[in-house]
């Protein structure tokens, strides 16, 4: 593995990738979605009876929180599993390791979802400077963080179930089952251990600094959750590292 095969892998996939338009292409229709949502927001006003104005930022958050699972699986549910499929992944590992392969496709969908999660926050601070004329950049700053994180939990998922999968029918229909299985985990409610497995905890748990923007007494909460969720990221890279070694290719 070296930081210069990783960067091949990324600038490939940025610019002459099969899947780079289709991924561009839903990663604009996502940030569209959040802003067409935020237009219209007046239209569920009553959903936050105690908020003086439209929580635009909260708003935002909401539909990343719950649609962002669904545009990530879209997005890379086929990004391993397509190459296993064709045969071409034998050509990539002959030129560079397999890790460095699995982490310059993971690092090509996160730094992806990082920019449209900074575009839907920017959209986000614009709608809010509209109603209370302050730049609230420090909150906006720990809504960026907080997405993109968010998103790279389902990002290294998908990425752990393609790597496993020979073909794309296998991947995606083990994507639907296993984001059924986190959300059926997520819902048994706050007594089941089960939860603390599921990206949506994390997500969920963030709700709070994002409605009141205010982070004070609640930094080791923020920093507790941060880290949960890198923690989690780095879990299914490792598994999914570990599997493409493992595979007869």
């Amino acid at each position: 593995m070296s930081f210069s095969e990783i960067l091949v892998i990324i600038e490939d996939e940025t610019f002459r990738g099969s899947k780079s338009k289709y991924t561009w292409f839903f990663g604009g229709i996502f940030i569209f979605l959040c802003f067409l949502v935020m237009h219209y927001s007046t239209y569920i006003s009553f959903l936050f009876p105690t908020s003086k104005a439209i929580p635009y930022s909260l708003v935002s958050y909401l539909v990343i929180l719950f649609i962002g699972p669904f545009i990530i699986m879209i997005t890379s549910f086929d990004i391993i599993s397509s190459e296993i499929e064709t045969g071409s992944i034998r050509y990539v590992i002959s030129k560079v390791h397999r890790s460095s392969f699995i982490l310059g496709k993971f690092f090509f969908l996160f730094l992806l979802f990082i920019f449209v999660s900074f575009g839907i926050a920017l959209i986000s601070l614009i709608y809010q400077y509209s109603i209370d004329n302050i730049f609230q950049c420090k909150n906006i700053i720990l809504f960026w963080i907080f997405s993109s994180l968010y998103l790279g939990c389902f990002i290294s998922i998908f990425l752990f179930i393609s790597t496993l999968s020979v073909n794309n029918k296998i991947s995606f229909t083990m994507s639907i089952m296993f984001l059924g299985i986190l959300v059926y985990f997520f819902l048994q409610g706050h007594n089941n251990y089960l939860k603390y497995i599921t990206p949506f905890f994390y997500g969920v748990e963030n709700v709070d600094f994002i409605k009141s923007f205010s982070v004070k007494d609640g930094y080791l909460r923020i920093c507790k959750n941060l880290f949960s969720m890198i923690l989690y990221i780095l879990a299914f890279l490792s598994m999914s590292i570990i599997a493409i070694k493992r595979r007869d290719l």
